[in-house]
């Protein structure tokens, strides 16, 4: 039985991490394995949880006693910078978000938004003016919903990738390279997400002990 299943929406957010696993098993799109004493299973649900139909039978199938919900997340407040942990307040269970809110392990907590594309600096800048937001991204609201009606305990928590005055470069997003300075861009971000990768695996890493370490918080 797995404790903890950790989901990303995409391998390239999860790989660092799922490295630091020993024991590991793959079968069926899932990774297996343990991370110190407690047993870890890695589920990719795809951009925008589109495969709400698997973590579903996933979540069944190991009897998970937390979901663990990951990734980067674009940042809405102006004082996040990228490599910042962060808590979504919003999509995770009440007791465990105000166990972790005090905790050191976070930069900041708060309500997240949830889009339906990845949002440019203009997004941004008006969800930062309508509402109370930290940061965006695209499946921790379906997520939260999803471990809702399964009734198994849940968490977002996610490294921001992006400032709130800027997006991610076009190139990411399928844009082609217009100009030079898109492709100064693009690798100049490339270089930081490297980065920023292993700065997640650590900080997850460093959440799953901090959880682990108070069983109270899993009942």
């Amino acid at each position: 039985m797995a404790k903890f299943l950790v989901t990303f929406a995409l391998p390239q957010e999860s790989l660092l991490f799922e490295r630091k696993l020993t024991r590991v098993v793959v079968k069926h799109g899932l990774t297996l394995g343990q991370l110190g004493a407690h047993e870890i299973a890695v589920f990719r649900l795809g951009l925008g949880a589109q495969d709400k139909e698997g973590f579903k039978r996933v979540v069944k199938e190991l009897s998970s006693e937390l979901v663990i919900h990951s990734g980067f997340a674009g940042a809405v407040r102006t004082l996040l910078e990228p490599g910042d942990f962060v808590l979504a307040e919003n999509f995770s269970l009440p007791e465990l978000s105000n166990w972790l809110g005090r905790t050191r392990i976070f930069a900041a907590r708060g309500s997240f938004a949830t889009v339906n594309e990845i949002a440019d600096s203009a997004a941004k800048a008006r969800l930062n003016s309508e509402s109370n937001i930290i940061a965006l991204d695209m499946e921790s609201a379906q997520v939260a919903a999803l471990c809702s009606d399964l009734a198994v305990s849940y968490v977002s928590a996610k490294m921001i990738s992006d400032r709130y005055d800027e997006g991610i470069p076009g190139v990411f997003l399928g844009k082609g390279i217009r100009q030079m300075e898109d492709l100064s861009d693009a690798i100049a971000f490339a270089t930081r997400m490297i980065e920023l990768r292993r700065r997640l695996a650590d900080r997850l890493t460093e959440l799953i002990a901090e959880i682990g370490s108070d069983p109270h918080i899993r009942d």
